[in-house]
């Protein structure tokens, strides 16, 4: 209770006093911005400029999440043993010689590709800067750290659209990928100046990735919490990823050209800054993170449904309505995203912290590979807008079963743990 007093009395942006969290930070929001300026000039070339539809956008989808299961867990395991600086640094310098090779991809096979390699490098990324974190501050601003981390990510939902419509318009569809290589350079750049931290001696001593990936399990597994957690945005996850990578086709079948599909992704990043803003300001939940995820769900899973109705065409499809539903869909959800990072790093020790994150990315990535193609196959039956519907649908039912029971049983296994502990 201490802990949590301590953390109310800390401000939204304290951890930024600290310059080494303030560099890490920075170099955060350029990565950022790059990923976003990639999605948008990703999905624009695939479906405006080579004319293709709901199954290449599948295969997208498809090549971006199968890193953080089959490459993930395995080199940030490794890669933990080594300098989080270097790695930290030399991820976005590989990134940037990515993103200027889909500059000259001819072909949606080679794009995939580049994509799929992108990804990978990412995959290491996350990780290790969720260890850079929990070194570069102090366990009463991990909240506040997560908060921040999300604001990033959630920022740059409405920069990078706004940025990459632009860069479309002037200079081309492959022009967002220069810049973006741009930035991550600039961000390795910036990452240079962070001091190196210490890294646990049983992490260096281990060389099996396997067997550090079966210890991460079992501490999962020993921490009722942090693993009610994991489950339940593996499913959250399986089901925004049926429709995530829909929304391009919910905007053309709304009649809407590309600038408004920069406005409405924007509109989401928009809303995702604002729940970041909230959540790092009124850390109430702290106490029971859980059980924000879980509130938070069921009323996404309502404005998905509603945008599913108004793509049908059963509500006036005004952009003003848009960006209104978007601007709450992207609040909720990071209201939702930033509990689960700091139950993360409240859970993890240093040792634990780099294989449970690369666990959870893992099997929230695997969960959701088959999604996509899901998505892309209903999408063809119902229409894009039809899948959101359900999907909404769906998420406020699992969300709302999970309040229920699933916090139930969390306080059953939390006694047994804590008899347990007593025993021994």
């Amino acid at each position: 209770m201490e802990s949590v007093i301590k953390n109310k009395k800390q401000a939204f942006w304290s951890p930024l006093q600290r310059p080494q969290f303030r560099r890490l930070f920075v170099g955060q929001l350029l990565s950022d911005l790059a990923n976003w300026l990639d999605f948008v000039a990703l999905g624009t070339l695939i479906v405006y400029g080579w004319g293709q539809g709901s199954l290449a956008l599948a295969a997208l989808s498809v090549s971006m999440g199968l890193p953080w299961v089959i490459v993930g867990p395995l080199l940030s395991a490794r890669c933990s043993r080594f300098s989080g600086r270097r790695i930290l640094i030399l991820c976005d310098i590989l990134r940037a010689f990515l993103l200027l090779g889909l500059i000259w991809s001819e072909s949606l096979a080679i794009l995939l590709l580049f994509v799929f390699l992108k990804m990978s490098v990412s995959s290491v990324f996350d990780p290790i800067r969720q260890l850079a974190v929990k070194n570069l501050t102090e366990p009463d601003q991990w909240a506040q750290s997560s908060s921040l981390s999300q604001l990033s990510v959630n920022l740059m939902k409405i920069v990078g659209p706004m940025v990459g419509g632009g860069l479309l318009a002037l200079w081309g569809d492959r022009s967002p990928f220069l810049i973006g290589a741009c930035c991550y350079a600039v961000s390795a750049l910036v990452l240079f100046g962070l001091r190196e931290w210490s890294v646990p001696s049983e992490t260096k001593e281990e060389g099996n990735s396997k067997s550090v990936m079966r210890e991460a399990w079992r501490h999962v597994t020993q921490r009722p919490e942090l693993k009610a957690g994991i489950i339940y945005s593996t499913l959250l996850f399986f089901l925004v990823f049926v429709y995530d990578g829909l929304f391009v086709m919910v905007a053309k079948e709304a009649g809407m050209d590309k600038s408004q599909f920069g406005l409405i992704i924007g509109s989401v990043g928009i809303g995702s800054v604002l729940g970041a803003l909230a959540a790092g300001q009124w850390n109430g939940w702290q106490q029971h993170p859980l059980s924000r995820m879980t509130w938070s769900g069921m009323v996404t899973g309502v404005l998905v449904g509603v945008v599913g109705i108004g793509a049908l065409g059963w509500f006036p499809n005004e952009i003003g309505f848009w960006v209104i539903i978007c601007i709450l869909l992207g609040a909720c959800g990071a209201y939702s995203l930033v509990p689960f990072g700091y139950l993360l790093q409240k859970e993890t020790t240093d040792k634990t912290i780099v294989p449970v994150s690369a666990l959870s990315n893992a099997l929230q990535t695997g969960s959701m590979l088959i999604a996509p193609i899901l998505g892309a196959f209903a999408a063809e039956w119902i229409r894009a807008g039809g899948v959101f519907l359900i999907v909404g649908c769906l998420t406020s039912l699992i969300a709302g079963m999970y309040r229920l029971r699933v916090q139930r049983t969390l306080e059953k296994e939390r006694i047994l743990v804590s008899s347990t502990d007593e025993c021994l």
